[in-house]
């Protein structure tokens, strides 16, 4: 994942600085930026409590920023409201690399001899493209000499506790973590792109077929280190934290912590695959409850009579236990029953040296602005969303080219937090994405919206995700935008796809030709849409000539009736406008073959009219529009 180069400091407080600082005077650091008082607990300072702040050494002895490593069983949620925030924790102890990015040289932190305790930790968290360092003191909240908020069920184990701490500086305060995005705190420790899955949409059509894709999904996801974590929506706030029949909790979030078949011994398979020979497995998730306790009491429960099918040599290699820890497998088929949404933060490796499968990655840092006294005057980049037609062409452009079959193309869109660090903070504003398919040879910016073929999901959020399978060949611009016109925000955009894109920025609203850079008086589009050719099956395509330019459509392989569908865009400086169209077979190991040349007139009538071209072997169907306005298409 790469960044905007270095580390950022919130607050401009350094560690190596301060920590010299301690040593110096020998006093124990206490951070006056986040103070050990109720202005850190709560959003009115001024509520009074029966918390007392100590240090780690003052809780127990011996203690350690980690014991014998992390595991998720390192993260229980206290009294605070934030198991988004200890989920995505638990679900950060999957990926070694990211939990030493999060807590950096954590060996050189940690209560031991030759390291020179001084009461002072740091953290990273990943902030609009940066990885920004939280420094805190290590005074922690107690009541009667307990940790009140996230902690580790070994006694003297801190890690989590001190980063929950780091978070809620950076949140402002504690109170401030009450409630939040699993997706926000995903990409906090993670830097990834985090997609929300809504279960219920992704079953809707075929459910069966459907289910298992989304498992493989995520099964892949998590071999490939995704930080995934689960929840189950409560549809009023007396069904937050409700527990269920089944064990499971209304409200409240769960870190997934392995994603797998789990092969059956021969009592677990049916007849007919015994008698075949064959081996039969059980898909299975394992989820881990950040409150350290209630699990799934259903089949495939701890202790339950299903794992009588599994051998005692593969519970062993999982790791089963019938201890009431919060971590607790169940099967695939009642996880997608139970949970209604599962975010998902990818890792994409974007390596041109790896071996694994790996993805191009392009970032765009941008800004919408409002400068005109109404949407989408001279200079204005905040146009809105489609609801908003005369202004939409105004937002950003993106333009981006699929030359490959089967393309996934993925879009993340994060916008920069105002206010970061404070307690109270701007709202987000509410963002979203349209992709939308162009000419073939466009380069530059549209001025019409046209019908999109993909949008994302509007939040008022700090990052929306727009996930395309299955793209066709095409040239494709992509406008991210704000709800509504004249709202305005800085954002970054990232891209990743399995090939090359060629992702841009659109800034020129038409192109310039002649002498001096005269400009274009006149735009035409031809839309070739279809051929019949019935003489005998082949490879064909067209082409298009307006003696200064030359383009061509895809090859449409073994037919008598290729159907292109492929838009261009030509700008003229004369109304009079003449094109010669040719069809063409594609005959891959020999010179092409010319099946017909027709020439085409375009009327400059600011209308779009379709014409059928009979030839000598059957006829194409084209559709053509002429303005006297550049800026019109």
């Amino acid at each position: 994942m790469r960044v905007r180069a270095g580390t950022t400091y919130f607050g401009q407080q350094r560690y190596n600085d301060i920590k010299k600082q301690c040593e110096k005077s020998g006093q124990y650091f206490v951070d006056t930026d986040f103070p050990p008082t109720n202005t850190s607990l709560f959003l009115e300072g001024d509520r009074s409590s029966d918390i007392v702040w100590k240090r780690p050494g003052e809780i127990c002895s011996n203690p350690q920023l980690f014991v014998e490593g992390a595991s998720p069983n390192d993260v229980t949620q206290g009294i605070l409201g934030n198991c988004w925030f200890v989920s995505a924790c638990s679900a950060l102890t999957h990926n070694q690399d990211l939990l030493e990015k999060v807590i950096p040289a954590a060996h050189k932190q940690e209560w031991a001899t030759g390291n020179t305790y001084s009461g002072i930790f740091r953290f990273r968290f990943w902030r609009f493209g940066t990885w920004m360092e939280v420094v805190v003191d290590d005074l922690l909240p107690t009541r009667d000499g307990r940790l009140l908020f996230a902690r580790s069920k070994t006694p003297n184990e801190f890690w989590s506790a001190l980063l929950e701490k780091a978070f809620a500086k950076l949140y402002g305060c504690y109170e401030n973590l009450v409630g939040g995005h699993l997706s926000d705190a995903l990409q906090d420790v993670s830097g990834g792109v985090a997609e929300t899955i809504s279960v219920v949409k992704f079953l809707r059509n075929d459910p069966a077929a459907q289910s298992d894709q989304l498992f493989e999904r995520l099964r892949m996801a998590y071999e490939n280190e995704a930080l995934v974590i689960a929840a189950i929506a409560a549809r009023t706030k007396e069904e937050i934290e409700e527990t269920l029949a089944c064990g499971l909790v209304k409200g409240h979030a769960y870190a997934v912590t392995d994603v797998r078949f789990i092969e059956l011994d021969a009592k677990g398979r049916s007849l007919t695959t015994f008698l075949l020979g064959k081996t039969e497995s059980q898909r299975m998730i394992r989820l881990q409850n950040p409150w350290g306790e209630k699990e799934w009491n259903g089949p495939w429960s701890d202790g339950s009579p299903e794992w009588e099918q599994v051998t005692e040599l593969t519970k062993k290699s999982l790791g089963i236990t019938v201890d009431e820890d919060g971590e607790f497998w169940m099967p695939w088929e009642s996880f997608a029953q139970y949970f209604t949404d599962i975010s998902v933060c990818q890792l994409f490796n974007t390596s041109v040296f790896s071996l694994e499968k790996n993805y191009d990655e392009k970032i765009f840092f941008g800004q919408w602005t409002s400068n005109g006294a109404r949407s989408g005057a001279p200079g204005d980049m905040a146009g809105g969303c489609l609801n908003f037609p005369a202004s939409f062409c105004s937002n950003p452009q993106y333009l981006f080219d699929v030359v490959g079959e089967k393309n996934e193309v993925m879009f993340a869109l994060t916008q920069r937090e105002v206010g970061e660090g404070k307690k109270r903070r701007e709202p987000f504003v509410c963002i979203g994405m349209h992709v939308m398919r162009v000419e073939r040879n466009r380069i530059t910016r549209v001025h019409q919206p046209t019908e999109p073929i993909e949008t994302s999901d509007y939040a008022n959020a700090r990052s929306v995700f727009l996930h395309i399978i299955d793209l066709r060949p095409g040239r494709y611009i992509l406008l991210p935008t704000t709800y509504a016109p004249r709202e305005q925000a800085n954002y970054m955009l990232r891209a990743y796809s399995s090939e090359k894109l060629n992702i841009r920025a659109l800034t020129k609203h038409a192109p310039t030709q002649g002498w001096c850079w005269q400009s274009t008086g006149y735009v035409t589009r031809v839309h070739i849409m279809d051929a019949e050719i019935p003489t005998a099956s082949g490879d064909f395509y067209c082409v298009i000539n307006d003696q200064k330019e030359k383009v061509r459509t895809r090859t449409i392989r073994d037919t008598t009736k290729p159907q292109w569908d492929e838009q261009f865009v030509f700008f003229k400086r004369s109304a009079q406008q003449k094109y010669m169209l040719e069809i063409w077979e594609d005959r891959r190991m020999s010179k092409d073959r010319l099946v017909a040349r027709m020439e085409v007139m375009a009327l400059t009538d600011n209308d779009c009219r379709e014409e059928v071209k009979e030839f000598a072997e059957g006829r194409v169907r084209l559709k053509i529009a002429a303005y006297d306005d550049p800026l019109y298409l």
